[in-house]
């Protein structure tokens, strides 16, 4: 059987999704494609290169400054993508991996998506970064900030041409991206959701049927701020939960 396996957003509850994916890995699901959309790219990244290892060490070894290295109007992902340059294997299985961003000219946001598989290898992680890097304009705590107040501020710069030019997180637009699936058919597609409130775009079931349809949502109530929490001790505790999760349920 081929499964689809659709990764969202959700920055720093992308190590619970590591979990998920290293459950699947042992069960010996059959990936043929993946999407991803944000930490959702990042963690499709490790997959398409069949690096499970390097995810698995990226998430329980996590530091705030991998992400905070600096926060002028994004939050830099500079580092997470040197250390993706250096991953250099390679995953036979996996037929195609879409990832999305949006772009910003005149005021005017655009979704992109790509094909990673067709690119090169330094085009497909410039990709990666623009999917995962967040607007961030906010003179605020780091620690309160939410994903919400980062997107309520980004909503007035772009009406103010601030971001004009900017290639950005893919969720902004679009934190679910099933698109790719309708014309690359599988058998069933597993979304991995970083939200409890989490509901599947009903597109999708023109051409799926809901039973061919596997939602997986975090065992854990999710808090607003846990989106910026890339604190070690927080993305070691939801890996072992996604992974613990994963393997009793799927």
């Amino acid at each position: 059987m081929k499964f689809g396996l659709c990764l969202t957003g959700g920055g720093a509850k992308g190590a619970y999704q590591a979990g998920i994916i290293k459950a699947l890995r042992e069960k010996d699901y059959n990936i043929r494609v993946i999407t991803g959309t944000s930490i959702g790219a990042i963690n499709g990244y490790f997959i398409y290169k069949n690096a499970y290892d390097e995810m698995y060490n990226f998430w329980l070894n996590m530091q705030m400054n991998k992400y905070f290295d600096s926060l002028n109007m994004v939050v830099e992902n500079r580092k997470v993508i040197e250390e993706l340059s250096l991953i250099e294997g390679k995953n036979d299985n996996v037929d195609a991996f879409y990832v999305n961003y949006v772009e910003v000219e005149n005021k005017v946001l655009k979704e992109v998506v790509v094909n990673i598989k067709g690119l090169s290898k330094k085009d497909g992680l410039a990709a990666i970064k623009a999917s995962s890097l967040l607007p961030y304009n906010y003179e605020g705590d780091i620690q309160n900030v939410s994903a919400k107040i980062l997107f309520e501020q980004f909503k007035i710069d772009v009406e103010q041409g601030i971001y004009d030019g900017y290639k950005l997180d893919g969720g902004i637009l679009n934190n679910c991206l099933l698109q790719p699936f309708i014309e690359n058919k599988v058998d069933k597609i597993i979304i991995s959701s970083l939200s409890n409130e989490f509901e599947v775009p009903e597109y999708i079931y023109e051409s799926y049927k809901k039973e061919d349809i596997i939602v997986i949502n975090p065992n854990f109530e999710v808090q607003p701020q846990d989106t910026v929490n890339f604190i070690n001790e927080f993305c070691t505790t939801i890996f072992n939960l996604g992974y613990l999760y994963g393997k009793n349920t799927l």
